[in-house]
């Protein structure tokens, strides 16, 4: 609870803020592992929301709208003279044996399954994995990647589960990163300042510094506002309050030379 109470003051009162920075580094990680399941959230809902859509919709087009086709040794072949591209409300399936479609251009229409020439690429909430045929070392028909396609949907819970695990991890090492350079810069506005500050405290300091900006993206993520220029905005609002919380801390008493 205290640790919330935390996150709420460190939005508004670098005076405030600066009171941490006799806390423990202990706690203060904890701190830092909370802001980054912040920061993951939006990502996370979107992109299981999208695969759990895509999929759904990928089957009953597989089913019933897609074209026969078959792949062997590693590539597409299907029954058509160019790309098919079919538009399921906000998803897109495309069947192409024509080279037309890379990874890039799937990652482009956002929400996406293509069944490629040399590989399969999903896209959900423009970020794209792919998987080359290559690797299945098989022969696979239409009526093999539906049977395909039930089997994954019901392990899929887990297969999102892991890859939520996964991006929870990616941005914490990142917030982590963040924190360090951030201490980095706290370091020359702390002998700016002339404030007496050793290294841990800065990073204590910066670790709250940087809440503010990650609620604001968080706000702005779950919302799929995309905000012009946001690395350099989250990095300008760290800095500034970084630099006033440092300043809210009382400078060094100087002690005068005996006579």
């Amino acid at each position: 609870m205290n640790v919330f109470k935390q996150l709420l003051t460190s939005l508004y009162s670098p005076k405030i803020i600066s009171t941490f920075r006799f806390q423990g580094i202990g706690k203060t990680i904890l701190y830092v592992f909370i802001l980054s399941i912040l920061s993951t959230i939006p990502a996370a809902y979107y992109l299981s929301n999208g695969l759990t859509e895509g999929l759904k919709g990928f089957d009953q087009t597989l089913t019933d709208e897609l074209p026969s086709f078959s792949i062997e040794d590693g590539k597409l072949s299907a029954e058509v003279d160019k790309p098919v591209e079919i538009k399921k409300e906000d998803f897109i399936i495309i069947l192409d044996d024509t080279a037309t479609y890379g990874e890039d251009e799937i990652e482009a229409k956002e929400n996406a399954i293509g069944i490629l020439h040399d590989r399969f690429v999903f896209a959900a909430n423009g970020q794209a994995q792919s998987y080359e045929y290559s690797l299945l070392n098989m022969s696979l028909s239409k009526e093999d990647l539906i049977e395909v396609s039930k089997q994954f949907n019901q392990l899929l819970p887990v297969f999102i589960s892991i890859l939520i695990v996964g991006i929870y991890l990616f941005s914490s090492f990142i917030k982590f990163i963040e924190v360090t350079i951030l201490a980095l810069f706290g370091l020359a506005f702390k002998n700016s300042l002339q404030r007496r500050l050793n290294f841990k405290q800065v990073w204590v300091l910066s670790a709250y510094a940087s809440t503010l900006a990650t609620v604001f993206f968080f706000i702005m993520d779950g919302l799929q506002v995309i905000v012009p220029s946001g690395f350099l905005l989250n990095w300008f609002v760290h800095l500034i309050v970084l630099y006033l919380t440092i300043k809210e801390v009382p400078a060094s008493k100087k002690h005068s030379k005996p006579a």
